[in-house]
């Protein structure tokens, strides 16, 4: 790979595993032959484990004990969805690694994974034809099920909702997040209740048209951002805040405040306008960057056997108006909400100060 100046890359989501291989267009047979192997033929040795994967681990959990922002995200899907999407995105500093993980598990997992179910070759830059008559003959020896006979466990997704909190002296984080939309773009008004939310502005050097941006304008070292963590069968609207206490614990009353005034009515036609085109352009962007594009069109094809429909997700989110996000932004505040709080727990609020359900 490296002599012919490919790139090789694997990463996992909390619905994906991705093996990824950036390369000249005219190295397909090669790359395609190279991750048919992967699939199919890699050995899972003990002294590979023991030598290269759990001498790392401890790094692996120190910078993710770091990471009070990701702590609290991690947290708050644990608390929102419990099982599946709730599972941690990685090991915290508290997981039984080696209780759970050795090599055995991993190929036992392996076995049930890669098998052409669960498998969706995406290709960008590659021409159609040219791309299946390689997958069709590099991936042949992929098995059609797992060869133990084990399948994978499968259930819907259930949202919960609840309150989480954990001290940590590296800082302060508050996730607040509610029922969200799916891949499929069941629910529009999620979407563009998120950029409307906002936090961070699109425009450089001003603070932006989001009703979180203009709220904490004047709150120094404060990073607030809204969005839709968008998943098969679920989503997670979630709002994301981290800084100093004080500014956190402010941003968060501000955040229901800014709910509560959506609920209201009490948001222009205008700004509604403006984060129904930026939601719009989120979607293109997404769908059009290369990584995040091709991880979309594939996490798609695994779970419902199609990619989205652009055209009619976009057509979608044109008629969200002020009434829809007023019935929605209600909605949500009379449900029950997820607040994960890490951080100073003596000046960071519970949900029940912000007024919010769990």
């Amino acid at each position: 790979a490296e002599l012919l100046g490919g790139q090789l890359t694997a990463s996992h989501t909390r619905e994906a595993l991705v093996i990824e291989a950036s390369f000249l267009r005219d190295d397909l047979p090669y790359f395609a032959e190279l991750l048919a192997e992967v699939v199919s033929q890699t050995k899972y040795t003990t002294h590979e484990f023991h030598e290269e994967i759990e001498r790392i681990l401890p790094f692996k959990k120190a910078a993710v004990h770091a990471d009070v922002a990701g702590l609290a995200l991690d947290n708050a899907h644990a608390v929102a969805f419990h099982n599946g999407l709730g599972a941690a995105l990685n090991p915290s500093a508290s997981f039984p690694f080696q209780k759970y993980v050795n090599e055995e598990y991993i190929s036992s997992f392996a076995d049930v994974v890669y098998s052409k179910p669960n498998i969706a070759v995406v290709a960008d830059g590659a021409g159609a034809q040219n791309l299946s008559k390689w997958v069709d003959q590099f991936f042949k020896s992929v098995p059609a099920a797992a060869r133990s006979g084990q399948t994978l466990k499968s259930e819907p997704t259930k949202y919960y909702g609840g309150e989480q909190r954990t001290s940590h002296p590296a800082g302060n984080a508050i996730v607040i997040a509610f029922p969200g939309s799916d891949t499929a773009g069941s629910k529009p008004e999620i979407e563009v209740l998120a950029t409307l939310l906002g936090g961070q502005s699109t425009i450089k050097w001003t603070t932006g048209f989001s009703l979180l941006a203009k709220a904490t304008a004047g709150t120094s070292g404060l990073s607030a951002s809204a969005s839709n963590q968008a998943y098969s069968d679920a989503g997670l609207l979630t709002i994301q805040l981290s800084g100093a206490a004080p500014s956190v614990r402010k941003a968060a009353e501000e955040t229901v405040k800014a709910l509560k005034a959506i609920a209201a009515g009490n948001v222009s036609k205008e700004d509604v306008a403006k984060a129904v085109a930026n939601a719009k352009f989120g979607l293109f962007e997404k769908a059009q960057t290369r990584g995040a594009g091709v991880l979309l069109a594939g996490t798609s094809l695994v779970h419902s056997g199609k990619v989205q429909d652009l055209a009619a997700l976009a057509k979608s989110l044109d008629a969200v108006t002020a009434d829809k996000l007023k019935t929605t932004a209600k909605s949500l505040l009379d449900g029950k909400a997820t607040v994960s709080t890490v951080g100073d727990l003596f000046v960071l609020p519970y949900a029940e100060e912000l007024g919010l359900r769990v």
